[in-house]
């Protein structure tokens, strides 16, 4: 497969979905991941357990990776953060990687460094420093304040490329962030894991692209029924509570016609969807509130966007 290193200049606006499934390992999606690729940059908003491999199987530049956006720090969006960090820079990033995220995102880092930290200097003794130079294999936090709770918050521009950084909600989970990125006229906006709020709504507005987080409620009201009948009461209770703050496919689509988005992306897709049967499920109702397009993401996605300006 060819390297996809000639699209970070050709003046589009280009969406890779590494991870869209959730927190329940299973064979069909990894955990969530978005790659974003415009004006000679590559990010990556969220790294969750197993979607980095898919960095390499699309080709993508890893040596050109600069920065990760995290929206929040449970497991199954920052799984991966060792092995971005570790595998763009063995592939040539000439760089120390940046790592933006809210309060905490210190400690994340820290974490993962020195939880690599025998793998790192294992590279450098047998590679060299020349190949593997010390100071391009580190990360630098990069912790995003909003002044302002209802505000979005300018964290990244160059080339071109902007993220902004905005409020999610996703209780008891705080600070937890949404991102908005924008280049050359076009505007995609992943929630992250969060409710639906009136300023989600508000930051979402006329965006060509929306990446929504959506669990199925009834399919997880039908695996908590089942469960119970088992006698397995911690596996329902959990379920239950994922339900307060999360959206479902219904709630995201309500949020994609408020906001009037061109285009609606379900990722963060619970429980896992083995069969069409399932996906339909998923699904059912959604086209009747929102009548803009729908996709049902899948791991390997790609998107797009020719410049509006």
């Amino acid at each position: 497969m060819i390297s996809q290193k000639k699209i970070l200049n050709d003046g589009k606006l280009h969406l890779f979905l590494l991870g869209t499934g959730g927190p329940m390992n299973n064979d069909v999606r990894v955990a969530s991941s978005i790659g974003v690729i415009a004006g000679g940059e590559f990010i990556l908003i969220d790294v969750g357990p197993g979607s980095y491999r898919n960095v390499d199987v699309l080709r993508l530049p890893a040596e050109k990776l600069s920065a990760v956006f995290l929206t929040h720090f449970h497991s199954d969006h920052i799984g991966d953060l060792g092995e971005a960090n570790m595998l763009s820079w063995v592939n040539g990033r000439a760089k120390a990687l940046e790592v933006y995220g809210p309060d905490g995102v210190e400690k994340i880092v820290k974490g993962f460094e020195l939880a690599y930290e025998s793998d790192t200097e294992y590279r450098i003794a047998h590679h060299g420093n020349q190949i593997v130079t010390r100071e391009n294999g580190k990360m630098i936090a990069k912790k995003v304040i909003l002044e302002k709770n209802n505000e979005k918050y300018l964290c990244f521009d160059r080339n071109g490329l902007k993220v902004f950084a905005f409020k999610a909600a996703h209780p008891p989970i705080e600070p937890a962030y949404s991102y908005r990125v924008e280049y050359r006229g076009n505007v995609v906006v992943i929630t992250g894991d969060t409710i639906k709020t009136d300023n989600l709504v508000k930051h979402c507005k006329k965006a060509d692209i929306l990446i929504s987080e959506a669990i199925s409620f009834k399919m997880i009201n039908n695996l908590i029924a089942g469960a119970k009948k088992l006698g397995l009461e911690r596996y329902a209770k959990i379920l239950t509570d994922i339900q307060n703050y999360h959206m479902n496919p219904i709630t995201a689509a309500e949020l994609a016609k408020e906001a009037k988005v061109k285009k609606l992306v379900l990722v963060h897709i619970t429980p896992p969807l083995s069969s069409e049967k399932a996906q339909e499920l998923y699904l059912m109702g959604v086209n009747e509130v929102f009548d803009g397009e729908i996709i049902l993401g899948e791991d390997g996605m790609r998107f797009n966007l020719d410049p509006n300006n």
